[in-house]
């Protein structure tokens, strides 16, 4: 596997002929669609085939995998070009495995709104660890407001990724209310009410994770809202869940503003099991017009 640096003057057909591939392998391994769209400083992903498969009539992606001792989603990520899993054909190429591929573990995790084009969910789902649904809101009595989610939890499990259930302070006309959050963080029935109907909820879906997802949080809730954090993974670990906790971006421990001084790095970190850093916050795609 190789990293190249797009340069001035370069050509996908440059490129390869520079690094022993192929144009079809680079357009298909960094979702190339448009060849003459190739900005300097972009970094291409280089991957060299080192044993293919020719589908044979009957095969499935199944049988392929099991008949050449990889795993189906291996099978899947390696072709990225199988949209549906359903649509392959006698005389088909497909990449069993690839030169000089780092092993090292990796955990990878990618957020969903309900009203994902299921094409492009299917084309994530295989270099997924976990599926995050965005998001689940809650009233002021505990209640939980429910996104349309179960085909997502369905479509995450058929690829093997865990389906996060994620809760944020979102009202029933889909807003975010810090007071909303600071009647949570500060009402120790109301954080038994939540708990009792988050874990309810997860067992009934099919969860096997929480993201609690609170932003905008008042400087004098952070302190409670560790706390509450800490009961709340607590009560998930006992029941065989993990917490993760979504922070705000932040470049210093006293940096000011809304966003920030609600989330305590130190206090949170210890709170949950897993952190999860924002960076989106500081810009994404669909902030740029």
């Amino acid at each position: 596997m190789q990293i190249y640096t797009v340069k001035k003057g370069d050509t996908l057909t440059s490129i390869a002929n520079r690094t022993g591939t192929s144009v079809y392998s680079l357009a298909l391994y960094n979702q190339i669609s448009d060849p003459d769209e190739l900005p300097v400083g972009r970094k291409l992903l280089i991957l060299r085939p080192t044993a293919y498969y020719y589908v044979m009539p009957g095969d499935t992606l199944e049988s392929i995998a099991e008949k050449n001792g990889i795993s189906l989603w291996k099978l899947i990520q390696n072709n990225p070009q199988i949209e549906n899993t359903e649509l392959i054909y006698p005389g088909q190429r497909l990449v069993l495995s690839f030169e000089d591929v780092p092993t090292m573990p990796m955990s990878i995790n990618g957020y969903t709104y309900p009203n994902i084009d299921m094409d492009l969910l299917r084309e994530a789902l295989p270099y997924l660890t976990y599926l995050t649904v965005f998001s689940y809101g809650f009233r002021p009595d505990g209640e939980l407001l429910s996104p349309d989610d179960e085909r997502l939890i369905r479509e995450a499990k058929a690829f093997g990724a865990g389906p996060i259930m994620l809760v944020s302070a979102l009202t029933e006309n889909g807003s975010f209310s810090n007071e909303l959050a600071s009647q949570l963080i500060n009402d120790p029935a109301l954080q038994e009410t939540f708990t009792d109907n988050v874990i309810r909820n997860m067992k009934k879906k099919g969860y096997i994770g929480l993201d609690m997802d609170f932003e905008f949080i008042y400087p004098d809730d952070a302190e409670n809202y560790s706390a509450f954090i800490s009961y709340l993974k607590d009560r998930l670990n006992a029941e065989g869940f993990f917490l993760f906790v979504a922070l705000a971006p932040k470049t210093s421990r006293n940096q000011q503003g809304l966003l920030y001084e609600g989330h305590s790095y130190p206090a949170l970190g210890a709170s949950s099991n897993v952190e999860l850093i924002m960076t989106y916050e500081w810009g994404y795609t669909y902030n740029h017009i």
